[in-house]
């Protein structure tokens, strides 16, 4: 982009930040579908679950114990440091000499193992949570406590040469 500042307008007052003194600028969008859906993007360069800044997206969704809701995903993401494999958000993945690997756990609604593969979607309640939860390519399920709603991609090694992004969508019930 080709700006020379940012301005921002603020109830406390107006502040203009010269481009050279800008670090970098993250734009997160969401988009509503409907009433109670909504639309983000996990980004492999950025919301991996190894992160310990930043890694997990915060969806601004609060759940309530018991709520039921689900998770889609689609997508790809190549995990630089997972040898450049090539990952779907249920696990399955490509090497980079070509070889593929279905998903090591099926994906199916919940049923299955809820302990997450390398570049699943994983989710967690509330920010202090230490879960990761298995969410793949589909999930659907009951809050088991109360909190905000995270989502990141599994992988326990932050790498910022990952490349490519999941799109999830998030049902309430």
């Amino acid at each position: 982009y080709d700006f020379l500042k940012i301005d921002v307008k603020t109830e406390y007052g107006n502040l203009s930040i010269p481009k050279e003194k800008i670090k970098s600028i993250e734009v997160l969008y969401t988009m509503q579908v409907d009433g109670n859906e909504i639309v983000l993007k996990l980004m492999a360069n950025k919301h991996i679950s190894g992160n310990q800044n930043g890694g997990w997206l915060k969806t601004g969704i609060t759940l309530k114990a018991g709520q039921k809701f689900s998770i889609t995903a689609s997508g790809e993401v190549t995990l630089a440091s997972l040898s450049n494999q090539k990952y779907k958000p249920d696990g399955s993945y490509v090497t980079s000499t070509g070889a593929a690997y279905p998903a090591a756990v099926a994906d199916d609604y919940g049923t299955g193992s809820a302990y997450p593969t390398y570049g699943n979607v994983v989710y967690k309640i509330g920010e202090t949570s230490y879960d990761a939860l298995r969410a793949g390519a589909k999930f659907s399920g009951n809050a088991k406590t109360s909190g905000m709603l995270l989502i990141s991609i599994y992988e326990t090694v932050y790498n910022a040469s990952n490349t490519g992004s999941y799109t999830v969508k998030i049902s309430l019930k």
